[in-house]
């Protein structure tokens, strides 16, 4: 990676980590009661350091990891159809997955199911509005329309394909398997609930619905 790649890297993971930050300490006060938890799409790795929850069940569709930390369970499932009972857990969380389950009406799904398994609910995702794609580190190529939006342009305009030079068909998955929400969207999926924007440079960055 030559240095204005990393420099732009560096400048996001610094970015990232703020907003996790602050997200972070505003979850822990406003979820601090809650005590079983599924999170939905997530991984062990995402609550180091979390002081919440007594027990937490990751759903996920790939294979349980071979080792996780003593409470927690894992559940090999699909987040639009989980099979959990109605309001079986205090909190359904689910961090930047809604964008990755395919059509809005897999979304639609996959909202409806945090909405019945859990009796409080926190869901993260990136805003399709903002300027810089979150996954490809790319300005603007999200709002191209999606036949123009090719491996070519991956490789040559995100600092995703300039870091990892993906073949065609890996960055022709990566495009296919995702969908971006809008604010009406999330409002549509959730309604009842509250939601927040977090902003970059007085940007709407991502979205945060909850209850």
């Amino acid at each position: 990676m030559t240095s204005i790649h990393q420099f732009v890297h560096n400048i996001y993971r610094v970015c990232g980590g703020y907003f996790r930050r602050r997200r972070g300490r505003w979850f822990a006060s406003e979820f601090r009661d809650c005590r079983t938890v599924v999170d939905i799409g997530g991984t062990a790795e995402m609550w180091n350091g979390a002081p919440l929850g007594e027990h937490i069940t990751l759903m996920n569709v790939g294979e349980s990891p071979a080792i996780l930390p003593p409470h927690f369970t894992y559940i090999q499932g699909d987040g639009r159809d989980t099979r959990l009972p109605d309001a079986s857990f205090d909190l359904a969380f689910s961090n930047s997955a809604i964008e990755h389950v395919g059509s809005f009406g897999d979304q639609r799904r996959f909202a409806n199911e945090m909405l019945r398994v859990g009796r409080r609910l926190y869901c993260q995702t990136p805003n399709r509005w903002f300027p810089i794609e979150p996954h490809f580190l790319g300005l603007c190529v999200h709002w191209l329309p999606r036949k123009m939006f090719t491996p070519f342009v991956d490789r040559y305009f995100t600092l995703h394909g300039w870091r990892y030079k993906p073949d065609a068909e890996t960055s022709t998955e990566l495009i296919n398997s995702i969908r971006l929400l809008t604010r009406r969207e999330v409002q549509l999926l959730f309604p009842g609930c509250n939601l927040k924007t977090e902003r970059f440079l007085g940007l709407p960055k991502s979205f945060v619905v909850w209850r």
